[in-house]
């Protein structure tokens, strides 16, 4: 089996979503025997999240990358093409993690996991689309179908990323407190934070414990990142928010009459009339249950390992 190059990028500004999703290759390679070594462009928060990784860290996403005797997953809204062709022609075989059909890739394999209609199959890699392609970590592989379904709100999750970088959690929690007082709220955050002091905060959860919390809660009012694929893998409705411009197609693809509701963009005016009425339409079991079953179906198979399958074959 030859050792995985993963090349990824993440920090405070940026978040943590690249490094989080290319975690459940690197665990799922490592259970089946390989080696993982990581290069990424990042700060002490990546570091942090990487822990006893394997890392080289290097802002290589404008350079030539030296040949290996390896495969590759790379996952960047930043590496150039030139670097991208480097990886393709000096690795055994590349996977490339795309969102925003952002280049024309060189040989290997793109994962597009958006939901929607796909897009130009541009450049001459082979393209596979949909959110079951999204690398999920092995706790989401086996959750069951969400069968109970409270008759109220009685668990609400709220998620901003793994950063919050508009530090939306805040006026959140007080506005849910005013509306939604015998609500319980649990609230995933990097950190304690004295301002939530009437929650439920959880930090530096594993994936178990991830999975554990979701299926416990009735709805989640959560930022439109990757941890989108998770909620719907837990068969979790609720709320998007985008807080990120690269967000856009997940808010747009993850939203309808059958999964997710959006509550728009972080800075809109309307923000609040729209969780509002978001929550108001989510009251209802029956609706929430019908959304529930519409998310769990997006996500059915296991394209982690699929697309591992596709790497070890170099």
């Amino acid at each position: 089996m030859p050792p995985l190059w993963i090349f990824s990028e993440g920090d405070l500004a940026r978040g943590l979503g690249h490094l989080s999703r290319c975690s459940a290759y690197a665990a799922a390679w490592r259970q089946q025997g390989g080696t993982v070594h990581w290069v990424v462009d990042g700060d002490e928060l990546a570091s942090t999240l990487l822990g006893e990784e394997s890392v080289s860290w290097d802002n290589w996403q404008q350079q030539p990358i030296s040949p290996q005797q390896a495969v590759a997953i790379v996952d960047s809204y930043s590496a150039s093409l030139t670097t991208l062709e480097s990886i393709s022609a000096g690795f055994l075989r590349v996977l490339y993690l795309d969102d925003t059909d952002r280049l024309e890739y060189p040989k290997g394999l793109v994962i597009h996991a958006s939901p929607g209609t796909p897009g130009n199959q541009s450049g001459i890699a082979t393209w596979r689309w949909g959110p079951s392609w999204q690398p999920l970590r092995s706790p989401f592989w086996s959750v069951p179908t969400r069968t109970r379904v409270s008759a109220r709100i009685e668990r609400i999750l709220l998620i901003m990323g793994g950063t919050d970088i508009h530090d939306l959690l805040p006026d959140l929690v007080t506005w849910l407190r005013r509306h939604h007082p015998d609500a319980e709220l649990n609230v995933v955050n990097r950190e304690p934070d004295s301002r939530l002091s009437e929650c439920r905060q959880h930090h530096k959860l594993d994936a178990g414990l991830m999975v554990d919390l979701m299926c416990r809660c009735d709805l989640a009012i959560s930022a439109a990142g990757q941890v989108t694929y998770e909620l719907a893998r837990c068969g979790l409705p609720g709320i998007l928010i985008g807080v990120a411009d690269n967000q856009a197609r997940q808010l747009a693809g993850w939203c309808g009459p059958d999964t997710f509701i959006s509550g728009g963009w972080w800075h809109d005016a309307a923000l609040i009339s729209r969780l509002e009425q978001g929550l108001a339409t989510l009251a209802a079991p029956e609706e929430r249950s019908r959304r529930a079953q519409g998310l769990q179906r997006l996500m059915t198979g296991n394209g982690t390992l699929e697309a591992l399958s596709w790497l070890n074959q170099a």
